[in-house]
């Protein structure tokens, strides 16, 4: 599994009265120094211009402006920045991407939102569609930003003012891009459409926290769609964090979040959820809203060894990317790193160099028949 941290963009992850309302700029810096010094594998920067968690008067951290001082201030962790297509053309995006991957001296991953706060849209000058021409759009930007990076070659019969065309005018134009650095692509969404777009383009779909039965068919169906492409693709979910010594004290702290929870807020972005028609945001009840992707479904509250076994419970569904909030990183991550992530690492380590052990071994010797039958 490659494990990263959610950046608070916007303050406070939860729509509760104990959390700060707007973002903290150094803080933020210092958390991605600190998530490099861990070992954390990536950190994730979400792209809203509007503060989606405290409401549209509150304050919020433009994601790539956020992105370019980390990648100029660390070294090795993994960049991973949110793009709504129509915000910015995909020629844009290109030298964005390129610009941000020299600064880091290392790929840079994009995220695919389609969005669904209108106002967002209407302030920006972008127009409004409906769930389906969201999906389209973003199509046609994925479609535009691989011309870009990987144009295709001209016919070597097309002419020029009546004559054969030299070879060099036949290349096709890269705009200086560097074809094999086209970044990895995130696609977010829980539709038929996220799915189905994810099976053509994306290397990783990402979720919000749902239950383990709907995470299992989006796992399948992720699968299933990206075969038809010849393709695999992965599955990242979104999980909010509240590990700590006993199950005890993590239950009582997420007792507490529920009972302080923002009701004025949670009903303010259930209103605008409904009517963006988004899928993802169908049938949620108030605690579930608490958190502003759902984080608490993936169950990520308890003790540390509690904590442990659900994280690999969720590599047994298939989830490959795990993209953490906490209450506060600063505080949280290096107990977390500690006594979650490091032990199972090591416990991965050791079940992947078994398995290579036992493939390598002749027929005969502790093996009978191939190791993979699929």
């Amino acid at each position: 599994m490659e494990l990263g941290i959610w950046l608070p963009m916007y303050g406070g992850w939860l729509r509760s009265l104990d959390q700060p309302t707007g973002p903290d700029i150094a803080s933020c810096l210092a958390i991605a120094q600190q998530s490099e010094a861990l070992g954390f594998d990536f950190l994730y920067a979400s792209e809203n211009l509007l503060n989606c968690i405290h409401g549209p008067g509150e304050a919020v951290a433009e994601a790539w402006s956020l992105l370019t001082a980390i990648a100029a201030t660390t070294s090795k962790v993994g960049l991973v920045g949110a793009i709504k297509p129509g915000f910015r053309s995909p020629f844009l995006v290109a030298r964005m991407v390129d610009t941000l991957r020299q600064i880091a001296g290392r790929p840079v991953a994009i995220n695919i939102v389609c969005g669904w706060w209108r106002e967002e849209f209407d302030l920006s000058g972008v127009p409004w569609l409906d769930h389906t021409g969201r999906y389209e759009r973003a199509e046609s930007f994925l479609r535009s930003l691989h011309r870009v990076y990987q144009p295709p070659r001209p016919a070597a019969n097309q002419v020029s003012d009546g004559t054969a065309t030299s070879a060099r005018l036949h290349a096709p134009v890269n705009y200086g891009l560097d074809a094999d650095a086209l970044p990895q692509i995130w696609i977010s969404g829980h539709s038929e459409d996220a799915l189905r777009m994810s099976g053509e383009w994306a290397n990783c779909l990402f979720l919000n926290g749902m239950t383990d039965a709907a995470l299992k068919r989006h796992v399948a169906a992720a699968r299933q769609s990206a075969m038809r492409w010849g393709r695999e693709v992965s599955v990242g979910i979104n999980a909010y964090v509240i590990a700590t010594e006993t199950r005890a004290q993590a239950e009582a702290r997420y007792r507490e979040v529920i009972t302080q929870r923002n009701t004025e807020s949670i009903e303010y972005f259930r209103d605008v959820m409904l009517n963006s028609g988004s899928v993802a945001w169908e049938g949620l009840s108030d605690e579930q809203l608490v958190d502003s992707n759902a984080g608490f479904e993936a169950r990520l509250i308890g003790s540390f060894e509690d904590v442990r076994n659900r994280l690999r419970e969720l590599r047994g569904i298939g989830v490959e990317k795990v993209v953490f909030q906490f209450d506060d990183p600063m505080r949280d991550a290096g107990p977390f790193m500690k006594n979650v992530i490091r032990p199972l690492r090591e416990e991965f380590a050791a079940e992947a160099a078994d398995e290579l052990e036992h493939d390598a071994a002749p027929v005969g010797a502790g093996r009978s028949q191939p190791a993979r039958a699929y």
